[in-house]
């Protein structure tokens, strides 16, 4: 969970690539100076707990699982609660998501993750593999990390506000903010990958 005190309702997108630590980051300190609290809906976890409680093969529990994810956040659109969700954002599957939730007067805000390599992505899979979390395959993390890429420019412009950050030291460093004029800022030490997508993505 995290708070909000916000009368307009907000749809949170906790996105980046596998292994950024996007849990990490919004269970941190700045975002616990709200009132009231917002459900965060990590799919890996959830896709979890039905394998376990259900006794689904993983194909079968990712299905369920992203079938009540977005019964889940439709619903919450509906009665104006916030809500908010983790994701890889390697493909579009949100935008109709976001273009509902700014048509229902929501306020959309994205919080962006990443690592400065794809290879520290591994390195804290292993890790968290290690302690029992789920793996993600080498040839998937480093194609999902380029598709997340070029999936966020949109995203960007359609936020009202964005924060982004490099987690790959011991506290998430903030690299990149929506300004009030909608003017995107990024630090010039975000990663290379990063800034040439969002270059790209202008053009």
């Amino acid at each position: 969970m995290v708070s909000n005190h916000f009368d307009r309702p907000t749809l949170w997108i906790f996105a980046g690539p596998n292994g950024s630590g996007k849990s990490t980051v919004y269970s941190d300190a700045f975002l616990q100076d709200f009132d009231g609290s917002i459900w965060i809906i990590n799919p890996d976890l959830l896709t979890t707990e039905i394998k376990e409680m259900e006794g689904l093969e993983q194909q079968a529990a990712n299905l369920a699982a992203v079938q009540r994810i977005e019964a889940w956040l439709h619903a919450s659109l509906g009665v104006r609660r916030s809500v908010g969700v983790e994701t890889v954002l390697s493909t579009p599957k949100y935008r109709k998501l976001v273009e509902k939730a700014r048509n229902l007067g929501f306020s959309v805000r994205l919080v962006y993750v990443v690592l400065k390599s794809a290879e520290l992505q591994m390195e804290r899979i292993r890790i968290r593999v290690a302690k029992g979390g789920h793996d993600v395959p080498e040839d998937k993390v480093f194609g999902r990390r380029k598709r997340s890429f070029e999936q966020l420019q949109w995203f960007l412009d359609q936020a009202d506000r964005v924060d982004m950050f490099d987690n790959s030291g011991a506290a998430p460093r903030r690299i990149g903010e929506k300004q009030d004029d909608g003017t995107i800022i990024v630090d010039p030490s975000a990663p290379g990958d990063l800034i040439e997508a969002l270059q790209a993505g202008t053009d």
